[in-house]
């Protein structure tokens, strides 16, 4: 091939490459793109502005809780937040029974791999699951929006914490209490090709699930926007539990993947951690695998749960979960 037709030709494909790189991990803003709709009056996304809960008169369901009922039991729990940008539709997964599905089909897969234990949510008066529904007067493009303090990037998960520790008083014996959050909303993505489906404080007090995607497969009857884009499913294949069904799929596997993060699993002295990503390397079958595994909690017991380390926190003596 004669070089002066060489020359250009590797330079195009440099210059793909270049443009490819900055819109990947310089400026990526393109990814996460909202379609405009009309907004409620109740939004409102300037700085000035405190982020306030609100309620819209739609949001006023039969049976649905705006607030933490009272406890029915004083020990340490996991209470269950649903919790919407201003704009977002609601799709009901709290009083429809989506989200007590899911954390009952957790709860049995958990039961069974472990030693007859089960996580503890908080519930109410009539032994359900307690979840608390919150909106706030913040749309899903302010949750996007770039923010940095001191140079560190705030992702949209470092927001909902900060919405829910400034509200904590919302809430029954908080210090008692940590928070599995269904958020009606998507994380940013670190690639073009990796989704976010969950993220979580190591041994902290919020975990979160994205329920909603903008680059997933549509699935089933899910949120059309008025221009016919939809708002997708997080999770491969799969999303929350009908009533009554049990698969522990890919949403469970990942909600249950971050309640364990935030109880502070794996442990750092486990013998197969990559300790800067708080997963275990030696099973993809693992839950607490980099991609949620759904056949082990703690493949061969050397890492976090009924294991022999000495010295080292194992996840079985954690107070919130209880035997049953």
């Amino acid at each position: 091939m004669h070089r002066y037709f060489l020359i250009p030709v590797l330079g195009f494909f440099g210059f793909i490459c270049l443009f490819v790189i900055y819109l990947q991990f310089v400026n990526d803003d393109w990814k996460f793109l909202v379609p405009k709709q009309d907004l409620p009056q109740s939004c409102n996304d300037e700085k000035d502005i405190d982020t306030k809960l609100i309620i819209h008169d739609t949001d006023f369901v039969k049976e649905r809780s705006f607030k933490d009922s009272p406890d029915t039991s004083n020990k340490e729990q996991f209470h269950v937040i649903f919790l919407l940008p201003c704009e977002m539709k609601d799709r009901k997964f709290d009083v429809n029974k989506n989200i007590e599905s899911s954390l009952i089909t957790i709860n049995k897969w958990f039961f069974n791999k472990s030693k007859k234990q089960k996580i503890r949510f908080d519930k109410n008066d009539q032994s359900k699951i307690d979840i608390t529904f919150l909106r706030v007067n913040r749309t899903m493009k302010w949750f996007d929006n770039k923010v940095y303090n001191n140079e560190k990037k705030i992702d949209i998960s470092d927001k909902i914490k900060k919405i829910i520790l400034n509200y904590k008083d919302q809430f029954n014996n908080f210090n008692k209490k940590k928070f599995i959050i269904f958020f009606e909303g998507w994380e940013r993505r670190k690639y073009i090709n990796y989704n976010v489906c969950g993220k979580s404080t190591y041994d902290g007090k919020i975990a979160i699930y994205y329920t909603a995607s903008r680059f997933k497969k549509y699935i089933g009857n899910d949120i059309k926007l008025k221009n016919n884009k939809r708002i997708f499913t997080c999770t491969k294949e799969d999303h929350l539990n009908d009533p009554n069904d049990f698969t522990f799929g890919d949403a469970e596997a990942t909600i249950l993947h971050e309640i364990l993060h935030s109880l502070g699993a794996p442990s750092k002295c486990g013998s197969n951690n990559n300790i800067s990503k708080h997963h275990v390397t030696d099973n993809e079958n693992d839950i607490l695998y980099k991609e949620s595994g759904t056949k082990y909690l703690d493949f061969n017991n050397d890492d976090y749960y009924n294991h022999n380390i000495k010295e080292c926190k194992d996840l079985k003596d954690s107070n919130f979960l209880e035997y049953k």
